[in-house]
């Protein structure tokens, strides 16, 4: 019997979620640095500065994470002096501010926590880092053995934030479930990977249940409990789901054709920077359907999408055929596909990629 250890992070969620910053954090230092987004920060300052305000915590410097997960930015961020400094790193903002955080955290073996502004990905809970070169290709994934110490989501932060990040988050989401179900397929899993193949089924059940709502209620900067229980599936739901289906640095079943089509397309000049990524993995999952022969959930995903506007067809993304094919050969080699039943080849995705081009 082998000797192991899971571990899922806890999370405090709600509009006054950052006032529970001292109980869950004082036992790790008293020094924190802020790193994120710049709007992030901004969306955030005000809540943070007044939970720590007569606290055993003081918030040294408010950082900018430098606008991409690279090794450079993340490399630059660990030679600060109030990086240095800090007990605890705070990530706030999005997917990839938060994954800048991770590095500099495994570097200088500082914990951190995770403070997402939006609800777009499951960074603030996975533990590992998509990691992009300077010119915005994709470079390499970066796995970690522990994820953020606590998770804090404040609702009103995440109602008041742009909708198209939450339209994102919707994608990504059931892409978790579809993804996860499809690289599991066939196998004897142990204990907990059983159980994140399981959870993910939430991933897309919660969506379309919620997600239409959510959209709506964040479109009037409403904390509603239909955006509450879009956020905490996006970021809570599909995270644990992730942390439990994959474990010691590999991918195992946390990936799939999606996220491989999108990853390989951002082999185009400027695509990362001008496509959400939780958009293109949401029609990455009727291609990943469209291989795999399921063409009745196909229909059901298809019809969901056009009542939340996530692209039912190629020319959606915008991209074509033609463009598909010439990044296929990225696709089939991505880490995303290392656990799936069968081979997926180029003629299959370009295939697909044609009966959704109409």
């Amino acid at each position: 019997m082998e000797n192991y250890s899971v571990q899922v992070p806890p999370y405090t969620v709600g509009p006054e979620a950052y006032k529970k910053i001292e109980k869950q954090c004082h036992i790790y230092g008293s020094k924190a640095v802020v790193i994120g987004g710049k709007k992030a920060m901004a969306a955030a300052k005000e809540k943070l500065l007044c939970a720590v305000e007569d606290t055993g915590i003081e918030i040294v410097d408010f950082v900018w994470f430098g606008g991409e997960c690279t090794f450079e930015n993340a490399e630059a961020l660990e030679q600060l002096e109030a990086v240095q400094q800090a007990d605890v790193i705070f990530a706030v903002g999005g997917g990839k501010a938060i994954d800048t955080c991770k590095l500099v955290s495994i570097a200088l073996e500082k914990p951190y926590f995770s403070f997402p502004t939006i609800a777009s990905n499951c960074a603030p809970t996975s533990a590992v880092s998509i990691v992009y070169n300077e010119d915005g290709t994709f470079c390499k994934f970066v796995h970690f053995l522990e994820p953020a110490k606590h998770i804090f989501i404040d609702t009103e932060i995440i109602a008041n934030a742009p909708t198209e990040y939450l339209w994102a988050g919707i994608g990504d989401t059931y892409a978790k479930y579809y993804e996860v179900s499809i690289s599991a397929r066939g196998e004897q899993l142990e204990h907990y990977k059983a159980m994140g193949v399981q959870l993910s089924r939430m991933c897309m059940e919660a969506m379309l249940e919620h997600g239409a709502q959510a959209l709506k209620d964040n479109e009037q900067r409403t904390a509603s409990y239909a955006l509450e229980q879009a956020a905490l599936t996006i970021i809570i739901t599909a995270g644990w789901a992730s942390l439990l289906v994959a474990r010691e640095h590999t991918m195992d079943y946390n990936g799939g054709a999606a996220h491989a089509f999108f990853y390989g397309l951002c082999n185009l000049p400027g695509f990362d920077e001008n496509h959400l990524h939780g958009v293109v993995v949401g029609f990455g999952v009727l291609l990943l359907l469209t291989i795999d022969g399921k063409e009745e959930e196909c229909e059901k995903l298809t019809a969901f999408n056009k009542t939340v506007g996530l692209p039912t067809k190629l020319s959606e993304v915008g991209v074509t055929v033609e463009e598909v094919a010439k990044c296929a050969s990225f696709m089939v080699k991505d880490e995303d596909l290392a656990h799936y039943p069968y081979t997926v080849t180029e003629e299959m995705i370009v295939e697909a990629a044609r009966k959704l081009d109409y």
